[in-house]
């Protein structure tokens, strides 16, 4: 996982671990992520590995 662009991104981006999503995201922990939220989680990583592109 060491350098994967993709791990990178989720410490990033505090979406590594569900600790992270709460701290970071308020997303509470011990429930299932909603479509939305997952949705709204993977949209940050991609919006954090486009601009480490366009760098």
């Amino acid at each position: 996982m060491r350098g994967n662009p993709v791990f990178i991104a989720q410490h990033a981006t505090a979406t590594c671990c569900r600790g992270c999503i709460e701290k970071w995201h308020h997303y509470p922990k011990g429930i299932e992520l909603t479509q939305a939220q997952q949705e709204h989680l993977v949209s940050v990583i991609m919006e954090w590995i486009k601009l480490q592109i366009d760098q």
